[in-house]
């Protein structure tokens, strides 16, 4: 007789002080995309794991942010957790935190996947789980300022394990600090605020999965003068060329429409592209398939006239 696998039990608890630390970096940040590392300890006891976040760790001052995008600043969070870990010898580095709240996009995104079941499959990887507690929108309530969700990855295991807010726990206890790091740190200047846009955008999220797939040369940047997102980049056509495109949101437009533009001067296609300063797209991905499809249909009519 067989005997399935007992499905693992998760309990999170996370220190009150540890949780407002994410809140901020949002409030500091809410057009980029931003995050930090999760420390604490846990124990693992026949399938049971009961976490306990008691830090956090700044995502440092050279992190990389766009509103798709986030990478932290691996050799700063390293001193301080060092420094931590001087203290509190039974500190551990238990996942990762970042936030969707600025795109609107409701859960892990694809790349985010990718990247935890690689890492807690690490060999260096120091423990058998990895946590990754996610910022999905901010509260118009406030309490609490933003709402969260919680996912467990296990090595060895295909599973994404969505820890329930049944299972989670905020706790009034001391949150642990690097103190000689703190304490020895020159005043900083606050973080730059960033430019102020809409609301969050749910396409954003899908458009750069779509792109970093299919058009990776196709970059997300922000535009200083009007904080609109856009996408720049070449864009491959069926004659082996390749055109410069820009597809940007109309941060004016409460209905999120995008346009598109190129610098292509092919006189071929000259016809097409003077429709497209009026059009208008519901996503910056189905703006640059229409001109793709619109370009190289013009350069196949072209060469077989």
């Amino acid at each position: 007789m067989l005997f399935r696998a007992k499905k693992p039990v998760f309990s999170i608890a996370i220190a009150r002080g540890a949780l407002e630390a994410v809140f901020d970096e949002c409030d500091r940040y809410d057009v980029d995309e931003t995050g930090g590392r999760l420390l604490g300890t846990y124990r693992h006891d026949q399938g049971r794991y009961d976490i306990e976040v008691k830090s956090v760790l700044e995502p440092g001052p050279n992190a990389q942010r766009t509103p798709t995008y986030f990478l932290q600043d691996g050799d700063h969070q390293e001193k301080l957790f060092r420094a931590l870990e001087a203290s509190h010898p039974d500190i551990e580095h238990l996942g990762n935190w970042h936030t969707h709240h600025v795109n609107g996009y409701p859960t892990l995104s694809g790349g985010d996947k990718q990247t935890y079941f690689k890492t807690v499959n690490h060999e260096k990887h120091n423990t058998d789980f990895f946590y990754a507690l996610l910022v999905t929108s901010k509260n118009r309530g406030g309490d609490p300022r933003y709402a969260v969700k919680h996912f467990i990855f296990r090595r060895g295991d295909e599973t994404i394990y969505e820890v329930l807010a049944n299972d989670v726990r905020v706790v009034d206890t001391p949150v642990l600090r690097p103190r000689t790091i703190i304490e020895s740190a020159e005043p900083r200047d606050p973080p730059p605020q960033p430019p102020q846009t809409c609301a969050a955008n749910p396409e954003r999220a899908k458009d750069q999965e779509f792109f970093a797939e299919f058009y990776p040369g196709l970059k997300a940047l922000l535009s200083a003068g009007t904080g609109a997102l856009y996408w720049k980049g070449p864009l491959p056509l069926v004659d082996g060329s390749r055109v410069d495109v820009v597809t940007m949101e109309d941060p004016d437009d409460k209905m999120r429409s995008y346009s598109i533009a190129t610098s292509c001067k092919k006189p071929v296609i000259a016809d097409v592209l003077t429709q497209y300063p009026a059009r208008k797209f519901r996503s910056a991905r189905h703006a640059v398939l229409q001109l793709e499809r619109d370009l190289n249909e013009a350069l196949y009519r072209g060469k077989m006239g």
